[in-house]
């Protein structure tokens, strides 16, 4: 599987994920931004998803084109309401229409569980569709356990550091989840690849930034 992890701090929302697929006993690195585990929704901007589960239900999700209707974004719709009654319901249709939804005693179920950020809200989307609001932070996938446990002792970091080494701490123990470590946010979509040679400087940097940014708080 893998693992994607996301922080809601301030107007915006951090996500990262690693960069490993497998298949039998066959594991690929993904370097392809095509590829990436998190990406930024089609047609609509400070919008973002990550996946765990099936590659193939990630390949039709992505490239759902109306995911979020342009008169919901003029109207401010996007909320945990709209993610409930538009979004998942848009997901399970695709995944239906592709024949990737299965019968799990009277619901139906997908074998992936998606995040979904818009701008400074943040929800999860498990493989049965419930819908969770999150108000700090998340982690979904195979590494979700060690990367929970970090983010609980990285409390007050930097949200970039805590995701890195949230990531950092699910690649050293499981053998689904690995380098490179894929960063952006909802403000900038822009998205930043860690590998284990550059993560120390990046660290360092964001660790340097945040004690500004606390210096700057506390005058």
């Amino acid at each position: 599987m893998s693992v994607v992890v996301a922080i809601k701090e301030g107007n915006k929302i951090y996500m990262g994920c690693d960069s490993q697929v497998t298949h039998g006993g066959t594991r690929v690195t993904l370097k392809n931004k095509n590829n990436y585990k998190i990406w930024n929704v089609l047609g609509v901007d400070h919008c973002l998803m990550g996946h765990v589960g099936r590659v193939r239900e990630a390949n039709v999700v992505r490239l759902i084109d109306d995911m979020v209707p342009e008169l919901a974004v003029i109207k401010n719709y996007v909320n945990y309401r709209f993610v409930v009654e538009r979004v998942t319901p848009r997901i399970v249709e695709q995944l239906r229409r592709f024949g990737f939804c299965k019968d799990e005693q009277y619901f139906e179920q997908t074998e992936s569980g998606f995040l979904f950020a818009y701008k400074d809200k943040l929800y999860d989307i498990s493989p049965d569709g419930c819908v969770i609001e999150v108000d700090d932070c998340v982690a979904i996938g195979s590494g979700e356990d060690q990367a929970i446990g970090s983010l609980v002792s990285t409390v007050g970091e930097h949200p970039v550091v805590r995701i890195i080494k949230a990531i950092k701490a699910s690649a050293a123990s499981d053998i689904y989840v690995d380098y490179p470590i894929i960063l952006t946010d909802t403000k900038s979509n822009e998205f930043t690849v860690i590998t284990e040679k550059n993560e120390e400087s990046f660290l360092l940097k964001n660790k340097t930034d945040n004690q500004i940014r606390k210096g700057k708080n506390n005058e």
